[in-house]
């Protein structure tokens, strides 16, 4: 028989099962009555007031449980209908256009009348202007099937992520002028950021003053890894160019800023260079742009003079969001690829697939991808359900994740496959050059992982002010210190009152106490590094690093346990193989973050930070390689 304390324990888990299936039951079955379906399409269009940050939070121990219901934005009605659009999208892809179809170094010459076809420059142009209207979930599941061609989906993600920005942060006049040609493929959008080589003073090479006289700015430099979308001949483009200027009447280094420009291609002065030739995407029209001595109207400056960064902000928050599908497509036909081959091949006699190893690197890859996938629509979500959402460190994160996991799942296809691998034109060769160009392309990822960790770190201090002035002078407060050296909760079994399993199926109550802990070992080290190194944290790179590898793990644990909950709650297919995914994705979480906790509790002399930075000096101080030959005698 049953103790007392078991029946109520299960009745309690039963009631909250029912709780939170009811929830997602109540929410997909409402559009079933006739009347209900206009409130609920009005409900869609408004978005709910703003909420704490999600991902800033963990830096201080809190979690938005609500959140782990998974954001749904779009209803069982709409999803129906884009479903029905996106099959001419998917037939294009998979019979007319694919990875295996495109040949030499060039996309087919029909291609960008085809794309205008199907709508793709406009997918996410507000229907004001001839769009499609389609918010970031709805945009982003339109280009899953064209990141199946990466070369495709890569010259389009500069267009859309330029496209959102205007909509958000451009004048009216740019809108009007702008956005219907962006649409409709007439006009076609490129970001023009990065340099070949970086300046050693100031922020960019290429510069831009302003004339009082004429009121223009006169812009000069060149800009590399130019990606330029599939256009048609009589397409004209738009450079969204970040220049270095300086603010008048200020003569220190408060002076120096950027502003970020919208420059036509039939402007004076504007040159496009030849295509770069690149480690992957072949196809794509990687190219240099010049300018010189172009004149830029005041009309044409994205956001205010000297603002560049607020720009930036919400252009980068796009960019990044979308980048992370491209390699999603990528690292979902690396997986099907490599699952086909292990199906199809016979080793000494056995079937790839019956092999222990080889069943690890397939799982660990799935991992991966549905980590990715969940954190895309995480983010997408909370992006499209709440206004003006904080999301820079999600998206930052999401895209981190993507690219660095990306780059492994192509690393096991080649460990996989063998040899077979090394000869030019083999798709996972194709693969891997692919992954290792997303993985370069643009912003360095060693710089992300620093810029997550400061962000979050930087949300952290304001709130953690007053706590850490006291344990930096314990003298001063000794109450507190004691108070310290009394709490229960350490590192190996972390105490937490987050109440995740509460918003998630009893099943993944294991999972929610995993993410509860990393949660924990997070503010711990937070906490830790604030006490240790005060501002100084900023300088201290490889602590950066554990923290944003923490952070971002988390991320990927949230965003697949909640996914995995409405899953199993809404019983969609192979959702009990979704509830297994969670949880591997937690206790590999968990272990992760538990690793890299003792690694910055343990201190740069035990973790072996301090001796490595002295080799790097010796190594410096000889200018390459130092140790002398094995074979050496000392007389």
């Amino acid at each position: 028989m049953l103790r007392t304390t078991q029946v109520f324990s299960l009745i309690n888990k039963t009631a909250r099962r029912l709780a939170i299936c009811s929830r997602y039951a109540s929410s997909s079955s409402i559009t079933d009555a006739p009347e209900h379906e206009e409130q609920v399409a009005g409900a869609a269009s408004k978005k709910l007031p703003p909420r704490l940050p999600l991902a800033k939070n963990f830096f201080v121990g809190l979690v938005d449980n609500e959140l782990l219901a998974f954001p749904e934005v779009i209803n069982r009605e709409d999803m129906s209908r884009l479903q029905n659009e996106l099959l001419p999208l998917k037939n294009f892809f998979t019979e007319d256009l694919s990875n295996e179809t495109l040949s030499g170094e060039s996309l087919p010459k029909d291609l960008p009348e085809n794309l205008k076809t199907l709508g793709l420059y406009g997918l996410n142009v507000s229907k004001d202007f001839d769009g499609k209207g389609w918010g970031y979930c709805e945009s982003l599941m339109a280009t899953e099937p064209e990141s199946a061609v990466t070369d495709v989906a890569l010259g389009l993600l500069g267009h859309r992520a330029i496209v959102d920005v205007i909509q958000e942060l451009g004048t009216d006049e740019q809108k009007s002028q702008l956005l219907t040609k962006l649409g409709n493929g007439s006009l076609v959008a490129s970001e023009a950021i990065f340099e070949f080589d970086g300046a050693e003073d100031d922020f960019f090479n290429t510069t831009a003053h302003h004339e009082l006289d004429t009121h223009t700015w006169v812009l000069n430099g060149g800009k590399a890894f130019v990606i330029c979308p599939p256009k048609t001949s009589e397409a004209a483009h738009l450079f969204l160019v970040v220049a270095q200027t300086s603010k008048a009447n200020v003569k220190t280094e408060a002076a120096r800023a950027t502003t970020i420009f919208l420059v036509d291609s039939t402007m004076s002065g504007v040159k496009i260079g030849d295509r770069h030739s690149t480690i992957g995407c072949g196809a794509s029209s990687i190219r240099h742009v010049q300018f010189e001595n172009v004149r830029v109207p005041q009309s044409c400056i994205l956001g205010h003079a000297h603002e560049g960064n607020v720009v930036a902000d919400t252009l980068l928050k796009s960019s990044r969001l979308r980048n992370s599908m491209v390699g999603l497509g990528l690292a979902k036909n690396i997986l099907n690829e490599i699952s086909q081959e292990c199906i199809d091949r016979k080793l000494c006699g056995v079937v790839m697939k019956d092999l222990e190893s080889v069943q690890t690197h397939l799982a660990k890859s799935y991992l991966s991808v549905y980590s990715m996938e969940s954190m895309i629509y995480m983010t997408a979500g909370i992006l499209d359900e709440f206004n003006y959402p904080d999301i820079v460190v999600e998206s930052a994160m999401t895209k981190y994740f993507t690219l660095k996991e990306l780059l492994n799942i192509s690393i096991r296809a080649l460990d996989l496959i063998g040899p077979k691998s090394l000869i030019a034109g083999q798709t996972t060769e194709q693969f891997f050059r692919n992954a290792a160009h997303l993985y370069t392309q643009g912003e360095s990822i060693d710089n992300l992982s620093i810029f997550i960790a400061l962000a979050g770190l930087q949300h952290a201090g304001t709130l953690m002010g007053d706590t850490i002035r006291k344990q930096r002078n314990p003298l001063y407060n000794p109450g507190h210190i004691f108070s310290k050296f009394m709490e229960r909760s350490t590192i190996d079994s972390p105490v937490t009152k987050m109440d995740c399993k509460e918003h998630v199926h009893p099943t993944l109550e294991p999972a929610a106490l995993c993410l509860e802990h990393s949660v924990a070992r997070l503010q711990m080290c937070v906490d830790l590094l604030f006490t240790r190194y005060g501002s100084a944290i900023v300088e201290r790179h490889n602590e950066s690093r554990r923290i944003a590898d923490m952070a971002t793990t988390i991320y990927a644990m949230f965003a697949s346990l909640a996914r995995a909950s409405r899953s199993y709650c809404i019983g969609l297919q192979h959702a009990d193989h979704e509830m297994l995914t969670a949880m591997s994705v937690c206790v590999d979480g968990r272990d992760k973050v538990l690793t890299l906790t003792k690694e910055i509790f343990n201190g740069s002399y035990v973790n072996n930070d301090n001796n490595l930075q002295r080799l790097s000096k010796q190594l410096v101080k000889s200018k390459g390689y130092f140790a002398m030959h094995p074979l050496t005698y000392n007389f």
